[in-house]
C-alpha cells in the first residue's frame, strides 16, 4: 500500500511539472486552419510605364474587389496583382489578362483565393479610364407643358406646329382669341406664360390664313393651309418677333405643272446659317412635295416637284442634316430614308427598328456623340403609336449612311431617352422634334436641348448636362 501512495504521489509530481514545463510544446487549436480571406490587394504594374499601384476595394458580403480607373496606356493583358491572404493561402493565378477593345469599358474576372483544398472565389472588376462623351440623359431637366400640363391653345387640333430654337418657341395656334405667338424659353424655365403675339397685318387668305411654321437664325416663317389648288399657298417672314410680317411667297399651285392639290397640313424650312437652303410642302394626299428654293431669308423661288410615298401621309419631312448636303425623309408609315436634295434615296432604315410613326427626324452631333432624335405623331383612334419624343444613339459608323446602317444591324434599339408628351389618337397630329446645342464662350457643347410637340398633346423642352466621368 505504502509503495502504490508513494507511486501516485510520484506521478501527481511528474504531470504538475509537465503542465508548468511543457506548456509550450502542445498546438494551439485553430478554428480555421485552411482560411481563404483576402484581406487587402493591389495591382502593381498600372500605367503607360508599368509602375503605378493601385489599391483594390474589396465588399466582401459580394465577393466583389474593384480598382480605381487605370489609364488606357496600361497593358492590361497582362496585370499583375499582390494580396494580403490568410495565413498559408495564396493566389491561383497573380498575373491576369484583362485585354478589351477600345469601346469596352470595363471587365470582369474571377480571382480564386485558395488554401490547401479550400477556396473561395471574387469578381475583380477592372475598369478603364477613357474619356465619356455625349449628354447625360439620367440627369434631365424637364420644362413640361403637355399632357396633364398641356399648353391651352393644343385643343381641338388649333395647334398642328411648334417650333423651336434654344430662344423661343413658336406656337402656331389657330385657337379663338389666340393666334400664332412666341414663348421665351427663359420665362418658361421659370414656368411663366409671357405670350409675344405676331403682328398679323395682311395675313390672309388661303383655306387658314396661318396652319404650320418654323425658326431660323431667329427668323420666324409661317405659311398658309392651302386646300385647294384654287386656294393660295403663302408664306409669311418676321425679322424679329415685334416686326411686321412680309409675305415671301403667294403661290397658286394650280400653275405648277405635276403639283398635288393640298398643302401646309407639313412644312420643312432648311436655312443655313447665310439664310440659303429649301422649303417642302408634302401634299395632303401623299402624291408629290413641293419644294421651294429660299436666298438670303426671304426670296422664295425656284417651285420643283418631287414624287412622294403613299406612306407618307399628310404629315411627312423633309430635314437638313447640318453642315451636310443630306436629308432625312419620313411619314407616319414610311421609314426614315436618308436621301439627298431630291430625295433619292441613300439609305432606308428599318422601321421595326424604331418607334412607330416616327416622324420630323433629326441627326446631330453633342460631346462628339451623334444622335437621332424623332416625335411620334399618333394617326387616328387605333394608332399604336404613343405620342412621345424620343432620342437614339447613332454615333458608331464614320458616316452618316454607315451609322444608320449600324444602329439597324445592332442589337440595341432602344433609345437614350423618351419623354411622352401624352394624348390619343386623332386626326390631323402635326408632331415635331427639335435641338439646340448651347455652348461655352470656347465653342464647347455644355448643354443639349431636345423639343417635343404633337398636335392636342402640348410640348415639352427637355434639357441635359454634358456626361462627366463617374467618381472612383
Amino acid at each position: 500500500m505504502y509503495k502504490l501512495i508513494r507511486n501516485i504521489g510520484f506521478a501527481a509530481t511528474a504531470l504538475g511539472l509537465c503542465l508548468t514545463s511543457c506548456g509550450d510544446d502542445y498546438p494551439h487549436s485553430k478554428v480555421e486552419p485552411y482560411a481563404t480571406d483576402l484581406l487587402a490587394i493591389k495591382i502593381v504594374n498600372a500605367g503607360a510605364e508599368g509602375n503605378t499601384i493601385l489599391e483594390g476595394t474589396i465588399d466582401e458580403v459580394n465577393k466583389t474587389i474593384n480598382f480605381p480607373r487605370l489609364e488606357p496606356t496600361t497593358d492590361f493583358s497582362a496585370l499583375k496583382v499582390e494580396a494580403k491572404l490568410s495565413e498559408g493561402a495564396e493566389l491561383q493565378q497573380s498575373v491576369l489578362n484583362f485585354a478589351m477593345d477600345e469601346e469596352t469599358a470595363f471587365k470582369t474576372l474571377i480571382l480564386r483565393v485558395i488554401n490547401q483544398k479550400r477556396y473561395k472565389d471574387y469578381f475583380i472588376k477592372v475598369r478603364k479610364r477613357i474619356p465619356v462623351y455625349g449628354a447625360d440623359f439620367e440627369k434631365p431637366t424637364v420644362y413640361n407643358f403637355s399632357g396633364d400640363k398641356v399648353y391651352p391653345d393644343f385643343v381641338s387640333l388649333s395647334t398642328r406646329c411648334a417650333a423651336f430654337d434654344g430662344e423661343h418657341v413658336l406656337i402656331v395656334s389657330r385657337k379663338a382669341g389666340s393666334g400664332p405667338h412666341l414663348l421665351n424659353v427663359s420665362d418658361l424655365k421659370k414656368n411663366e406664360i409671357k405670350p409675344i403675339m405676331l403682328d398679323l397685318t395682311g395675313v390672309s387668305g388661303g383655306t387658314y390664313p396661318y396652319n404650320t411654321g418654323a425658326l431660323a437664325n431667329s427668323h420666324v416663317y409661317i405659311a398658309s393651309l392651302s386646300g385647294g389648288q384654287a386656294s393660295p399657298l403663302k408664306i409669311y417672314y418676321w425679322e424679329t418677333p415685334d416686326a411686321k410680317p412680309e409675305t415671301i411667297a403667294n403661290i397658286n399651285v394650280a400653275s405648277i405643272p405635276g403639283a398635288g392639290v393640298r398643302h401646309g397640313d407639313n412644312i420643312s424650312v432648311n436655312i443655313d446659317k447665310n439664310g440659303n437652303g429649301f422649303i417642302f410642302f408634302g401634299d395632303n394626299a401623299s402624291t408629290s412635295i413641293l419644294r421651294l428654293t429660299v436666298t438670303n431669308h426671304k426670296t422664295i423661288g425656284s417651285p420643283v416637284v418631287l414624287p412622294s410615298s403613299s406612306n407618307a401621309t399628310g404629315f411627312m419631312n423633309v430635314y437638313r442634316i447640318e453642315n451636310t448636303n443630306q436629308y432625312l425623309w419620313s411619314g407616319i408609315r414610311q421609314a426614315i430614308t436618308l436621301a439627298d436634295e431630291s430625295l433619292s434615296a441613300k439609305y432606308t432604315m428599318n422601321k421595326a427598328n424604331i418607334a412607330a410613326e416616327a416622324i420630323s427626324p433629326r441627326i446631330f452631333s453633342f460631346n462628339n456623340e451623334r444622335y437621332l432624335i424623332v416625335c411620334t405623331a399618333g394617326l387616328g383612334s387605333a394608332t399604336q403609336a404613343t405620342p412621345s419624343v424620343h432620342v437614339y444613339n447613332i454615333t458608331k459608323g464614320n458616316t452618316i449612311e454607315t451609322a444608320l446602317k449600324a444602329f439597324d444591324e445592332g442589337e440595341n434599339h432602344n433609345p437614350d431617352y423618351s419623354f411622352i408628351l401624352g394624348g390619343s389618337g386623332n386626326a390631323a397630329p402635326g408632331a415635331q422634334a427639335e435641338y439646340y446645342i448651347e455652348k461655352d464662350a470656347t465653342g464647347k457643347d455644355t448643354k443639349l436641348y431636345i423639343f417635343g410637340a404633337r398636335a392636342d398633346s402640348g410640348f415639352a423642352i427637355c434639357e441635359f448636362p454634358i456626361k462627366q466621368e463617374e467618381e472612383d
